[in-house]
């Protein structure tokens, strides 16, 4: 748990919260995406960067000099880069946190998109799900379900056995994932795929203990 409010903690001096002055008009989430989005793509630009996380230039702009004065940031003529000590940041929240990755489920629920993250061993913080569906929502997502991975079957904790009920379902769910024993996979839909992303990795922070996404 030590790494996890620690990552978390550095997330949340970035992004404004309980600092005073207005609140910024970016999210938790929008600095997790930043990160990944930097991570994986060093020397992203500005402009880029801005319509990939659906910000304005201005906010981005905002965004990224909150990342600088946390240290978490560089930028240079050819573009953005995160620091040595964002690069170890990352590294320990990929540990525990997947990146969101598109899911092709059109034959499940009405939604354009569909963006699932998986929370790597965190099967016993999810209770019924309702605070992940609730974050995702909040985020932007229109539906989100949060699935656990016990015992090689797929469920929806203190509600039904999906590998049971579906399998079709949950054998593509876990043929595409490939999840390990004990991790929360959380799908999240939307007709916007920034709105599906941003409600993915809101209930993947709500499920690690962070609601104020």
């Amino acid at each position: 748990m030590e790494w996890q409010l620690r990552v978390l903690e550095v997330i949340r001096r970035a992004s404004g919260q309980g600092h005073p002055g207005p609140l910024p008009t970016f999210s938790l989430v929008h600095i997790v995406r930043a990160i990944y989005l930097i991570a994986e793509n060093p020397g992203i630009g500005r402009k880029r960067l801005a319509a990939t996380l659906g910000l304005g230039e201005g906010v981005a702009r905002t965004l990224l000099s909150r990342l600088k004065s946390q240290g978490l940031v560089e930028t240079k003529r050819s573009g953005c880069f995160l620091t040595d000590s964002a690069q170890t940041l990352y590294k320990e929240l990929m540990t525990r946190m997947s990146r969101p990755h598109r899911l092709n489920i059109k034959d499940t629920w009405p939604y354009s998109y569909s963006v699932w993250i998986t929370v790597k061993g965190a099967a016993g913080l999810v209770k019924m799900g309702l605070e992940q569906r609730d974050a995702a929502i909040r985020a932007g997502a229109s539906a989100a379900i949060t699935l656990v991975y016990q015992d090689g079957r797929l469920l929806m904790p203190n509600l039904s056995d999906v590998s049971g009920e579906y399998p079709d379902f949950a054998g593509k769910i876990i043929e595409e994932i490939r999840p390990a024993e004990g991790d929360v996979i959380i799908i999240a839909g939307a007709n916007d795929l920034q709105d599906a992303e941003n409600g993915a990795i809101a209930a993947a922070l709500a499920t690690l203990g962070h609601e104020e996404v």
